[in-house]
């Protein structure tokens, strides 16, 4: 049984101290919707219950606001070797139940409305320009919309890959698509795509690998080009990525940089640590340990600048002054300046009606994105990013973080 929250319990993730984990809400079609993320999530992070599900999670609430339906994404799963549950020596005597592809682009999937309306998202939005693809495709494919209409009538969550010549992240696609990658049930269980083949269509499917070994894996992902690599699913439902060094190499994650810690940093604001992790072999427990310690030291300085930017707009917002006032007394000297007057300008436009909105933002498809620049969390990574340009800067702010950070230069100087 997978363990699924409540609304209620992703809500208490989000107010736990220092989380990790937030909620977004909108209203689509007139109705409310809040849809859960987490930002730098660790490891440590995923042992709470129904931590795992909180990838793209959403819940529809009927007009009175009671809860119409939950809707559940891919749950969180890790890179061979990136953490102690996804180690060859953990998962190596795993039965594996069937191995796909690895897709590279937008997590997508859809969702009904209390009026029985049918609606494509992407992981967090319903405006943005993949969630337009995802329901252009809708519209315009018949046996998406048949199979997509059939499974959520079934309280089957179909989970797709969107891709697009416009969505690239490595790979080339010739032209928009959804490649189906999972079938899931309201309960969270794994439906075997395989028993409903005949209501596909000629929908796309992740190709499936069933004949390889996890060492035979292994193996391909140091010669296999033009290729992401695979989701490796085991009989008691674990999962584990195993990426290729083609598509390691093209992100840069398998060169010199592994070792420059602004670069280190960076991957961590870009999300995208996990694949360094996963490429890291699990015996060198030392780099290992040094990266992990310098993604709490990340995360902490994140918090730390996101409650101080919240603090000095409160003390704005207590002070009585007007925008003027506040200017000509802060503009010099208050590093948190313009930050605050981002968040005073995005308030006043979260005041103005969609249309208004959308006549300032009329060469932007997703509006809500623009105004998520204002958000604490986008400022202090823009904050940590000045801070840590250079390498020198990065080393000299991380040792000063944890003098026991140290790095090789460091030991040899010892030596």
């Amino acid at each position: 049984m997978k363990l699924i929250p409540t609304y209620e319990e992703a809500v208490a993730l989000t107010l736990l101290p220092n989380s990790t984990f937030y909620e977004s809400k909108c209203s689509v079609g007139g109705y409310n919707i809040s849809t859960f993320n987490y930002r730098l999530a660790s490891c440590s992070d995923f042992k709470l219950v129904g931590a795992k599900e909180m990838r793209g999670i959403s819940y529809i609430f009927n007009s009175d606001g009671s809860l119409f339906k939950r809707y559940l994404l891919l749950e969180k799963f890790f890179n061979l070797n990136q953490v102690p549950e996804s180690l060859y020596s953990v998962v190596k005597n795993y039965k594996i139940k069937f191995i796909n592809n690895k897709e590279d682009g937008s997590i997508a999937s859809f969702i009904k409305l209390p009026n029985g309306k049918i609606i494509g998202k992407s992981k967090m939005g319903f405006s943005n320009d993949q969630a337009n693809g995802i329901n252009r495709i809708y519209r315009t494919n018949t046996d998406v919309k048949n199979f997509v209409d059939w499974a959520l009538d079934n309280d089957i969550t179909p989970i797709f890959e969107f891709v697009a010549p416009n969505n690239r992240i490595v790979l080339r696609y010739p032209g928009e698509e959804l490649i189906l990658l999972r079938l899931r049930d309201l309960d969270g269980k794994h439906i075997d795509i395989k028993e409903h083949l005949d209501k596909i269509g000629t929908i796309k499917i992740a190709p499936f690998e069933d004949d390889h070994t996890l060492d035979d894996l292994i193996e391909l992902s140091k010669t296999e080009i033009d290729k992401e690599g695979w989701i490796v699913q085991f009989d008691n439902d674990h999962m584990i990525k195993i990426k290729t060094d083609w598509y390691n190499s093209l992100h840069g994650l398998l060169t010199t940089d592994i070792y420059r810690e602004n670069i280190i940093i960076n991957t961590i604001l870009d999300d995208k640590i996990d694949d360094i992790l996963g490429q890291i072999p699990e015996e060198d427990k030392e780099v290992h340990d040094r990266i992990n310690k310098i993604i709490s030291i990340v995360k902490n300085s994140l918090r730390d600048k996101v409650n101080e930017i919240n603090k000095t707009y409160k003390e704005f917002l207590n002070s009585g002054m007007s925008k003027k006032e506040y200017a000509i007394k802060n503009r010099v000297g208050n590093p948190n300046f313009a930050p605050v007057m981002n968040m005073v300008k995005a308030d006043d436009m979260r005041k103005m009606s969609n249309e208004e909105i959308l006549d300032i933002y009329d060469n932007i498809h997703d509006y809500e994105l623009a105004l998520n620049r204002f958000e604490p969390f986008e400022m202090s990574k823009e904050w940590l990013r000045d801070k840590t340009k250079r390498l020198n800067i990065a080393r000299e702010w991380l040792t000063k973080k944890d003098p026991t950070l140290f790095f090789k230069e460091d030991l040899e100087d010892i030596e």
